[in-house]
């Protein structure tokens, strides 16, 4: 059985965890895990509660001035596209009612050296949600695994599993083990539970069962330790008031209960919304009802909010936390940047005129 003297023992850095990223995105996790830490460090040095939430609002912001450019580059090219519709429009009807091939692939090489002409990229609206992509595959490890890369966390978590090692070994196993069975089970083809097991004797393996706890789990523990869960008391407030945002719990999956739903539907609201206002700013795209890259972005205006939803039900609610800021974030940038090139676009094209 270990004591209390093994924290010292335990680097926080190796802290064993049951699913980490591979060998593409791990390298993208850590680096977000490092700038994390260092912004977590900060505000934890001011703030005690509600120190995660802080964190992912801000980290967010980094993330999108980081990705400015591409908003830019794609903002760009959808109002460029916007006004240089009409054109689009006559090569589409020089070849009104030829629908052979030839007559086709006359008019799509045309269309492709106009749009090449003018500066416009089709792909450019696709390319900030592709980047993303990644990003947000590497915040599901970041969030899901918190305590692996916040060293707050880490040894937050530490102390609690040194804790549970004081309490008397047939209680332990009594009140943990079942925790224990069901964690085993869910990840018993893991390759880290493969090769060694679970042991409730070992800080590293309760430190994954801490993380994998909820608050629910917690609140049945401590009824049924008693005196001897009196060690975890301050430890689990501290966990408590860091990981706890507005009262939800974000390195838990959001479900569907009270208050961890909020997040999906939030997370679902903004995506519409940012779908919407996007549509909305392009209304000569929006009237050509034969534009089938138009019908596709009205379909997914409709689909994307419900996928998003769907996903952040499973989601640690921390990644519903940051997709729904970004989206807000990229609100606000989508509303400038249009007001911008309007400005732009339409003085050159007066003075050209």
């Amino acid at each position: 059985m270990f004591g209390s003297e093994m924290l010292a023992g335990v680097a926080l850095t190796t802290l064993p965890s049951v699913r980490m990223p591979g060998s593409i995105l791990g390298p993208i996790a850590g680096l977000m895990g490092y700038v994390y830490n260092m912004l977590f460090d900060g505000l934890h040095g001011m703030m005690s509660v509600g120190v995660l939430g802080v964190a992912i609002i801000i980290f967010t912001l980094i993330v999108k001035i980081i990705l400015f450019p591409l908003m830019v580059k794609q903002q760009k090219s959808s109002f460029k596209m916007q006004l240089l519709q009409p054109e689009l429009d006559k090569i589409k009807n020089k070849y009104k009612g030829k629908s052979d091939q030839l007559s086709q692939q006359k008019m799509a090489m045309e269309m492709q050296d106009f749009q090449k002409k003018n500066g416009i990229n089709l792909m450019g609206g696709c390319l900030p949600l592709l980047v993303q992509l990644p990003i947000l595959y590497a915040l599901f490890f970041l969030f899901q695994n918190a305590y692996v890369y916040v060293d707050v966390i880490g040894q937050n978590y530490t102390e609690i599993a040194n804790a549970i090692l004081q309490i008397p070994e047939g209680l332990r196993m009594e009140v943990f083990g079942p925790y224990a069975q069901t964690f085993v089970d869910a990840y018993k083809k893991v390759d880290i539970i493969k090769a060694g097991g679970f042991d409730l004797s070992r800080v590293g393996d309760i430190v994954m069962l801490v993380n994998y706890l909820g608050v629910d789990d917690w609140t049945t523990i401590m009824s049924q330790l008693g005196a001897h869960g009196n060690g975890l008391v301050e430890l689990l407030a501290a966990k408590n008031n860091i990981e706890t945002f507005l009262t939800i719990p974000l390195v838990s999956t959001a479900g569907l209960t009270w208050p961890g739903v909020i997040i999906p539907v939030m997370a679902a609201i903004s995506t519409f919304a940012q779908s919407k206002i996007m549509m909305v700013m392009t209304p000569s795209a929006n009237a050509d009802p034969n534009n089938p890259a138009m019908a596709m972005t009205k379909t997914m205006t409709y689909v994307m909010p419900f996928m998003m939803g769907f996903f952040c039900i499973s989601m640690p609610a921390g990644l519903g936390l940051y997709w729904t800021i970004s989206n807000i974030f990229g609100i606000i940038q989508q509303v400038i940047l249009q007001k911008y090139y309007k400005k732009k676009f339409m003085g050159e094209a007066a003075q050209n005129g």
